[in-house]
């Protein structure tokens, strides 16, 4: 059950437990100033009041915590060394990590099932690579992205990933093989090796090799295998290691011991049935409850920029605790809000990073963005088109109404390679593939005629898409540019420059931005315990998976291929398990 703002409000009288990280002190209340009557009411982002100067001073809903559960109210006490909060990916694994060391492990998820979206696991190196001629990852790689998220990053988590990450994943690969399945490498987005936006290939995926599989009507397509492995993991712990998973069990509330100031002991969940739980975990509590982009107050605070992105319907719907893949948010937070509630800080980085973008216009191969010519409401260039798609659509978000147009022609498909897939196969290269494309396009055109269309001339598109008659002189200018071979308006690498000449030609409009997650939350150590504003660990408490903090910052690249599921869930969620194991 989601906690609803009534909830919140009875708590209106009970010092929050977490502060909100001083770095986003820009969109979010300080809790500094607890004495004032007026910093205990909750300020709300659904348009009850406009935001002032003092009103920043009070706590969001979400920092102020509901009435303790009552022991009374707590039907049944169940027992178990770990306890770990979510059976997706990041959970799944530090439970088996655990087990796998001889402790006993109970997960609890609020899901039917075990639950995963997509399916590309991030890893340096590891077995499958070197099977299939894959070098390893460069340390490179990862460097560049840690600079294109502005070094607004713990440096020694990403280290921590890269320096074990092929262990990992060796030991995934082998549990996934073990039970029949094969393994896919999805490749990355073909570019020069010098490029600045090159995907080296570096993700992991699986494959039903002949099986049956877990669950039916199960979406089985590359990027998307994710549910084979968690339905491995889950069978893997309850029927080889011992374990139990209790499913329909929503995490409401966490006890901390010595009035919030001592160890992190257990954690309350409302079963089906409407009674309560209390699961207790003798070593340690490990939270891996997802994102928050479910709950609109935590979006304007931490993520204000896509907080318009997230569908409606997620903000004022309870959550879908079985979602797979799908566009538009996901959870409430609830993880996140349980450890604020026991004293945790927020990470310090901000805004928190959202996983999703524009997808520019026009033919891409892969992650790329549209190589051929972009323009914006006004009919102009407005971008070196030589970019990976994520980031480009940042580009975007400063145009115009947000709204991207794209012209190209025919010839297209002669020079760019175009794909909608992650399989080589799926690549268009020669003249049978050309037409293909070109098939391909008009039928899209044919079958949408308003956002996506086709011409005899470019004049003819142009007006379709409702741009400004003069718009041709820069389409004009663009060809002018290609055949000199130099752009000498943005720089693009010529071999990405050819002139708009052959018919039909084709046009279209993007202003939709694809809301997948948004990543990070509470702040996190390298050894994923959750800390308080002084860094300092809430005994017995750690998180791992997209809540983790201060690993992701600015635009998700997708340049590092499944960073997230290879880093922050296959990667930390076996280390985690194996440090609980040994420290706790």
């Amino acid at each position: 059950m989601e906690l609803d703002r009534r909830n919140f409000l009875k708590g209106a009288g009970v010092t929050a437990m977490g502060a909100v990280a001083a770095a986003t002190l820009g969109a979010c209340a300080p809790s500094g100033d607890a004495g004032k009557k007026d910093v205990e009411t909750p300020v709300s982002a659904d348009g009850e009041e406009y935001l002032t100067a003092e009103s920043m001073k009070r706590k969001w809903s979400f920092e102020i915590p509901p009435e303790p559960i009552a022991e009374g109210d707590i039907a049944e006490t169940i027992e178990a060394d770990v306890i770990v909060v979510g059976a997706g990916t990041a959970g799944l694994m530090t439970a088996n990590s655990a087990a796998e060391e001889g402790k006993n492990v109970v997960i609890v998820s609020a899901s039917t099932k075990p639950t995963s979206r997509g399916g590309s696991n991030n890893a340096v190196f590891c077995k499958a690579f070197e099977e299939q001629g894959y070098p390893r990852v460069p340390v490179s790689q990862y460097q560049k992205e840690i600079f294109c998220q502005m070094h607004k990053v713990d440096q020694r988590k990403w280290y921590q990933h890269y320096n074990n990450s092929e262990t990992a994943m060796n030991w995934t690969i082998d549990l996934m093989e073990k039970a029949g399945y094969s393994i896919d490498i999805e490749i990355g987005t073909p570019d020069e090796e010098d490029s600045l936006y090159l995907q080296r290939t570096a993700a992991v995926g699986w494959n039903l090799n002949g099986q049956e599989p877990p669950e039916e009507n199960m979406e089985v397509v590359t990027g998307k295998m994710q549910p084979l492995l968690v339905y491995e993991l889950a069978r893997h712990l309850t029927e080889d290691l011992g374990g139990a998973i209790y499913y329909k069990n929503v995490a409401e509330q966490l006890v901390r011991e010595g009035d919030n100031t001592g160890r992190v002991t257990a954690v309350i969940c409302k079963r089906e049935d409407g009674t309560y739980a209390k699961y207790v975990g003798k070593n340690a509590i490990v939270l891996a409850t997802g994102d928050f982009s479910g709950d609109r107050d935590m979006m304007r605070c931490f993520c204000p920029e896509t907080a318009d992105f997230v569908d409606p319907k997620v903000y004022d719907s309870e959550p879908d605790y079985d979602q797979g893949f799908k566009y538009g948010g996901i959870y409430k937070g609830q993880g996140q809000k349980m450890g604020l509630w026991v004293g945790a800080a927020w990470q310090k980085s901000f805004p928190n990073c959202t996983m999703g973008s524009y997808w520019a216009p026009g033919p891409r191969n892969l992650y790329t963005n549209h190589l051929g010519l972009l323009l914006d409401r006004d009919g102009q260039r407005y971008m070196n088109e030589d970019c990976i798609g994520p980031m480009a659509a940042e580009n975007i978000m400063l145009l115009p109404e947000k709204k991207a147009y794209a012209i190209w022609d025919a010839g297209y498909a002669k020079h760019e390679a175009v794909s909608g897939d992650w399989t080589v196969d799926s690549m268009m290269t020669g003249e049978e593939a050309i037409a293909a494309a070109v098939a391909g396009w008009t039928k899209t055109a044919e079958g949408n005629g308003q956002t996506y269309v086709m011409g005899d001339t470019i004049e003819e598109v142009i007006e379709k898409l409702g741009l400004p008659k003069e718009t041709i002189e820069t389409v004009n200018r663009y060809n002018e540019l290609a055949e000199k071979g130099v752009d000498e308006d943005f720089h693009k690498d010529p071999q990405h420059l050819h002139k708009i000449e052959e018919g039909p030609f084709f046009g279209e409009m993007c202003e939709t931005f694809g809301f997948l997650t948004v990543l990070g939350g509470l702040n996190t150590n390298v050894h994923m315990q959750v800390c308080d504003a002084d860094d300092k660990p809430l005994p017995g408490l750690y998180n791992v998976g997209t809540m983790v903090g201060d690993m992701f910052s600015g635009t998700y690249t997708f340049m590092i291929e499944g960073a997230n599921y290879g880093m922050t869930c296959i990667t930390f969620g076996y280390l985690t398990g194996k440090y609980i194991a040994e420290n706790e």
